[in-house]
């Protein structure tokens, strides 16, 4: 084994122990449940999980990842979607990986930095496959760019777009992804093309492809519908504010500094650069940076289209320097001695085992960090009581929990379903507005749960109406005064 492919190795290894995460998302329990809702009764049309709004329509758009999630969690458990999961996005990050130039080292660490900008999406969530086919998107163009593949094989872009589209509602990324290497190529091909500037003949040919993965994307259960239910999600207004995600990246806070580092990595680089951006790059690369800064769900769409132009123009940057032929993997390697192809097996084999280990210790405390996130002993106590049967309050975020347990709930992280006025109005009660007693009062809850020391609690601790009937570190019941 020589140093580079160990080098390669050990990027791999590095990338899926990095993967590795608890099962934390809370939305992960409820597509779990209507993974196996779908399996038994079929696509749901309508709410089925709370006793709010039933009557509210319900387009699953992520029908075909939930069953897909439920699969692998009858077969392997929790510890199974953490692997599969973990094997996903290593996947993703491996398929940029050869796309970016200066392999191995300049390409491993630019594409490292683009998965730790990536990271704050992680976890079992449908989310992962949007990130895999923007990874196969980006795949694909690049090669057929560098003429590595022909056209046959791009059309193999609206099958997968119809894919994606009953995956999840993000397939308009891969049209919108399109569309911007059509726009990007032929503005440059008008403009005076270089070495990698397609053809007028290929660019019509993106163009078709285009339309065609916009159009194959209607073969799904909600047919139409899906066309302009993106647009519905990014106009809410009760989204926008109560989804974290969806708020702009806070450079005040670690997880976010990658993702700055990327992006003025990638500005630098295209100052410096010997190469001029094209009008592709440009197009490409201040597009999803300006997504990214809109919104952090956005951020690992930049990262992982990103990463090969970030690495073409830092090369370019880079040309006629002394660590130029290092970087961009021209310096002939030599042949290891038997001595030195020992020593490297032994070196992989302790990272593999190192991440085995990792991923073991990861899965043995995956329950204790549920515990510490979600109300495990408190929904114990709700099922023991008789009040789990009852209509209850509960916080947005431990909605998909509850829904786990077996529990009717009053909201949880399905917004689109609940729509902007009843997410205002659950608010109203849960920020302490005026009249925050009002939604209590309707659907006459019987219990509140929500986190131990949250606002509502010192309210309702003070309230001659509520009384404390269950606390840990965790969550706080309250129950009505008899």
């Amino acid at each position: 084994m020589t140093v580079r492919r160990l080098f390669t190795a050990l990027f791999l290894v590095a990338l899926f122990a990095m993967a590795v995460r608890e099962t934390l998302d809370p939305d992960m329990w409820w597509h779990l449940r209507t993974g196996e809702y779908i399996l038994q009764a079929g696509i749901p049309r309508q709410d089925v999980f709370s006793f709010t709004v039933p009557d509210h329509e319900w387009i699953t758009h992520e029908w075909l990842s939930q069953v897909v999630m439920w699969g692998i969690y009858s077969a392997g458990g929790l510890p199974g979607l953490i692997v599969v999961f973990a094997l996903l996005i290593t996947l993703t990050f491996w398929l940029v990986y050869l796309v970016t130039p200066g392999r191995p080292f300049l390409a491993a660490f630019v594409v490292l930095l683009a998965a730790f900008a990536s990271a704050i999406v992680w976890g079992a969530r449908p989310q992962i496959f949007n990130l895999l086919l923007t990874a196969v998107f980006v795949f694909l163009i690049e090669r057929f760019k560098d003429r590595q593949i022909g056209r046959r094989t791009l059309w193999l872009l609206p099958i997968l777009s119809c894919l994606w589209a009953n995956l999840h509602s993000g397939y308009l990324l891969g049209v919108v992804l399109l569309g911007a290497y059509t726009a990007g190529e032929a503005w440059q091909q008008w403009r005076g093309g270089d070495e990698r500037t397609l053809a007028w003949a290929d660019i019509r040919f993106l163009a078709l492809l285009t339309a065609l993965s916009f159009v194959t994307a209607v073969l799904n259960p909600n047919g139409p519908e899906l066309w302009i239910y993106p647009f519905l999600t990014l106009g809410s207004s009760a989204m926008q504010a109560t989804i974290q995600e969806w708020h702009s990246p806070d450079f005040h806070v670690s997880i976010f500094w990658p993702f700055l580092a990327l992006a003025a990595l990638g500005v630098v680089a295209m100052i410096f650069s010997r190469r001029r951006p094209t009008w592709g790059d440009l197009l490409l690369f201040g597009g999803t940076a300006a997504a990214g800064l809109l919104s952090a769900r956005n951020i690992p769409l930049f990262a992982i289209v990103s990463a090969p132009i970030v690495a073409r123009h830092v090369l370019g940057s880079l040309e006629d320097t002394a660590v130029y032929p290092l970087l961009s993997g021209e310096t002939p390697e030599r042949r290891p001695t038997a001595v030195m192809q020992a020593m490297n097996w032994l070196i992989l084999l302790l990272a593999v085992a190192g991440a085995l280990g990792w991923t073991a210790n990861k899965i043995a405390g995956n329950e204790a960090a549920i515990a510490e996130r979600y109300p495990v002993t408190a929904v114990d106590y709700l099922q023991a009581s008789g009040l789990a049967d009852q209509p209850g309050y509960n916080s947005y975020n431990w909605g998909g929990y509850l829904i786990w347990r077996g529990l009717p709930v009053f909201v949880d992280g399905r917004a689109d379903v609940y729509g902007d006025p009843f997410l205002f109005y659950y608010l109203q009660t849960f920020d302490v507005a005026d009249n925050w007693q009002q939604p209590l009062n309707d659907y006459a809850v019987a219990y509140v749960l929500m986190e131990t020391g949250a606002p509502l609690t010192t309210l309702l601790q003070a309230s001659p109406d509520w009384q404390l009937a269950y606390a840990d570190d965790v969550a706080q019941i309250f129950t009505r005064q008899q």
